[in-house]
């Protein structure tokens, strides 16, 4: 018998995620060790959109094992080359048709940071290398994206080690960190990224990063309509690269394609993830225009790479898994099913604890508070999120954590696009209970 005490690396100080040893997992249901089955509201880490061990993705993965183990990254094979094509015709917006693939959310978003510096090399424009992240973000764990990301837990520590990005304004309308209110605000979050650009110098700047919709680090944070045409005018304007995380919110979270379909924006770079291959396989990619790859070939500038790349067998795995989304229609389903959700989950709204729920399709979030009329914050020792995280385990859900330390005490809902309105219910009834049992009625 394995000891479970060596893992993980260092403990988290958490019941659900120390002493549970998960073993399978079937549709939207996980299984311990201890025979005990946990709705996944959270579909892992926001991963799983098709649902659990599809037979049908694992053969994929198994038939390029059998005939090609590896491959240098820039080496074309048949499950490159036909994801590629897969994603130009059926998935990416328009324009946005150069491709490279890597193995985690991490590796993607520090090569996007690399590739607008190396653009605007290309372009003679030495001076450009800074690289606007957003307050109340989360880009990744490597050092450049600690840098541009707003996660005040994970960047702590580390300060030394990171350079001095400079950081817009979150788009945190229940704590406006202007202490305005929308929509007599004028959208002051957007015109924050201006402001930034004109105090650096429009010449110092080389991309802005953000996620359309704030994943777990803020919790479902969905900016109010003006926000994202706003960004994508002043990006044109200082000529600035705009780069959309999608890492979480791309292939139908949020109802959408992606995210940025809400605000019919098209980023100058799209950075992909998590549902690109529904936790089957470690994938993520850089999806940028021809014209920043052209520039690049054109200056004898490499792209860089990394060992494991496009591996063949994540590759089939994402294949799969993008056919099913679209064979099942599973896009739709969320559109089609992300407001009955919201309905169902308002009910906790009437908590005196719940600040806000938020999100949108199958992203939503739930803030709570110690005092909702002052927003006041649980004292962090509390640990109130990873107490109704237990209280929900021990009730048969298991539900996500956000937050960044600074902004806390936020649950997080993804679950697969396969859920049903029963399994909704049931998500929000355990979650009403473990409120109640940790806040207090």
């Amino acid at each position: 018998m394995i000891n479970h005490k060596q893992w993980p690396f260092v403990p988290v100080n958490n019941k659900s995620f120390d002493e549970l040893q998960i073993v399978s997992a079937k549709g939207s249901y996980i299984y311990t060790s201890e025979n005990k089955k946990l709705l996944d509201a959270s579909a892992g880490a926001a991963v799983g959109n098709i649902g659990w061990g599809r037979k049908s993705v694992a053969e994929a993965s198994s038939k390029s094992l059998q005939s090609l183990t590896y491959a240098l990254p820039p080496f074309a094979t048949p499950e490159r080359l036909e994801l590629v094509e897969l994603l130009i015709n059926d998935w990416l917006p328009e324009g946005l048709n150069k491709v490279s693939f890597f193995g985690s959310g991490s590796e993607a978003a520090d090569t996007s940071i690399r590739l607008a510096r190396q653009y605007q090399l290309s372009k003679g424009r030495s001076s450009r290398w800074k690289v606007i992240g957003r307050d109340v973000s989360y880009n990744g764990t490597s050092l450049a994206t600690l840098a541009v990301g707003g996660h005040a837990s994970r960047r702590a520590g580390f300060e030394p080690l990171l350079l001095d990005m400079p950081h817009a304004s979150a788009c945190y309308c229940l704590r406006c960190p202007m202490g305005k209110t929308y929509p007599n605000c004028k959208i002051d979050c957007a015109t924050n990224l201006e402001e930034i650009i004109l105090k650096e110098g429009a010449d110092t700047i080389a991309a802005f990063i953000a996620e359309p919709i704030i994943g777990t680090s803020g919790g479902a944070i969905v900016p109010p309509d003006e926000y994202w045409p706003k960004i994508a005018q002043i990006c044109k304007k200082y000529d600035v690269l705009l780069i959309a995380d999608e890492i979480l919110t791309g292939f139908g979270r949020t109802g959408k394609k992606f995210a940025v379909d809400h605000w019919n924006i098209k980023p100058d770079i799209l950075l992909l993830g998590k549902g690109l291959s529904g936790g089957y396989a470690p994938m993520s990619a850089v999806v940028a225009t021809t014209e920043i790859t052209d520039s690049l070939q054109n200056a004898g500038i490499m792209a860089m790479y990394h060992t494991y790349g496009g591996h063949p067998a994540s590759c089939a795995a994402a294949i799969e898994v993008l056919k099913i989304l679209k064979k099942e229609k599973l896009i739709e389903r969320v559109s089609r099913l992300g407001p009955i959700f919201h309905e169902k989950l308002q009910t906790l709204t009437s908590k005196k604890n719940v600040a806000e729920l938020r999100g949108k399709g199958f992203l939503y979030a739930i803030e709570l508070v110690k005092d909702r009329d002052t927003l006041r914050h649980y004292p962090k020792e509390d640990g109130i999120t990873f107490k109704i995280v237990d209280a929900c385990v021990k009730r048969g859900v298991f539900v996500y954590f956000g937050g960044t330390g600074e902004v806390r005490d936020i649950i997080c809902l993804a679950p697969p696009y396969i859920i049903d309105e029963e399994q909704m219910d049931r998500i929000v009834s355990v979650l009403s209970d473990s409120i109640d049992e940790i806040c207090g009625i």
